[in-house]
């Protein structure tokens, strides 16, 4: 994968250079740094032990159930400052992932997912995190195609472009509090998807991932 990130991460610098203006960039150190907690620490760390042996248990609501009171004895401030709406961003996204599978109307053209070629699939994968993001993607044409090499590729290329691509680019964005950058994003990743997928093309059309994939194999 190292030749497409490379080829992908210098035309993002091209790309930057001209898109962003030459000024010098100034840190803000007034705010005060937060204080180190060590009990909040710890408590995190074994609530977390806790609800992961929820799951393996098939108890998830109880893990929920004795997180979620463990906060509330801890620090009730965490509950309050969780940012509620990305989660049921991600919530929504992994679960109507599995939903639209299920979809009669959908089912036809889904299964024609493993019938399609190299170049096929490939621009699939990219397309699709355009609008369910990368992760969901793989998930989804998981269900038809074999994990290999060539939906590696595709995914992560589809992780740039539009700002579903992924979910990474939410919550980097949410966080930056500017909206007049979301335009801006779209333009520059935007760009580097489609020379990303136009470049992967050439690899798949000679055949190089197959190669790849065999000389992995066989290592």
């Amino acid at each position: 994968m190292a030749p497409l990130a490379g080829a992908m991460m210098l035309t993002l610098v091209v790309l930057c250079w001209f898109s962003f203006p030459n000024k010098a960039l100034h840190y803000h150190t007034g705010t005060r740094a937060p204080d180190w907690q060590p009990h909040l620490v710890w408590g995190c760390l074994v609530l977390y032990i806790i609800f992961l042996a929820a799951l393996e248990l098939k108890q998830e609501l109880w893990g929920l159930a004795i997180v979620a009171a463990g906060f509330m004895v801890l620090a009730r401030r965490v509950i309050l400052s969780v940012d509620w709406t990305l989660l049921l961003v991600f919530m929504a996204m992994f679960i109507d992932v599995h939903l639209l599978t299920q979809l009669p109307a959908l089912q036809g053209t889904t299964h024609q997912i493993g019938a399609l070629s190299a170049p096929g699939l490939w621009l699939t994968a990219i397309g699709l995190s355009q609008f369910i993001s990368n992760v969901p993607s793989t998930i989804l044409l998981l269900n038809y195609v074999p994990p290999t090499l060539l939906l590696a590729w595709a995914v992560n290329v589809g992780g740039f472009g539009l700002l579903p691509g992924s979910l990474a680019n939410l919550i980097a964005l949410r966080m930056a509090n500017d909206r007049r950058i979301w335009w801006r994003f779209s333009l520059v990743f935007g760009t580097d998807a489609d020379m990303g997928g136009a470049g992967g093309l050439w690899f798949v059309a000679d055949d190089v991932i197959d190669v790849v994939c065999r000389m992995a194999a066989g290592a």
